[in-house]
């Protein structure tokens, strides 16, 4: 299993995973099995690179080039990220990953769409099965599946 695949099975099993330094951190860690540790460790270093090469949010995948500015969609993104206190061009930028997302069917979350987020805090740690409220912003920005999300809804 490479190391996308495992990243995939552990937010299936609604763990999230982060990179610390040289470590992983996996919330929450009594769900891991032995074989997942083992798992885990075969692909650590391809796992670190991945978790700290996360996308990045100024460079826009091919949809999101092909999406105009009238796109209402991208422009609730946008108007969300703002209120997030994100650079304009950033917010553009991964709201047109977004809508790529979306396009695509991938039902995947970003913490950013969550009621319960707000920058670098999860106000539904408990039930997204984090051990902690901080959230990085690696993971908020990461394509995952979250048993406590929540949509966000403008008042």
């Amino acid at each position: 299993m490479g190391a996308r695949d495992l990243l995939d099975a552990l937010g299936d099993a609604g763990m999230s995973v982060a990179a610390e330094g040289d470590r992983l951190v996996i919330r929450p860690g009594s769900k891991l099995t032995d074989e997942l540790r083992a798992a885990l460790r075969e692909v650590k270093p391809e796992l670190l690179a991945l978790l700290r090469g996360a996308p990045d949010l100024r460079q826009p995948g091919p949809a999101a080039a092909a999406c105009t500015v009238d796109d209402a969609a991208r422009q609730r993104y946008v108007a969300r990220l703002l209120r997030l206190h994100w650079p304009k061009a950033d917010a553009e930028a991964f709201a047109g990953r977004l809508v790529e997302r979306d396009r695509s069917g991938d039902e995947r979350v970003s913490c950013f769409e969550c009621r319960h987020y707000w920058p670098g805090n999860c106000a539904n740690f408990r039930w997204a099965g984090l051990g902690e409220r901080i959230v990085s912003s690696e993971l908020a920005g990461l394509l995952q599946r979250c048993s406590g999300f929540a949509p966000f809804q403008p008042k």
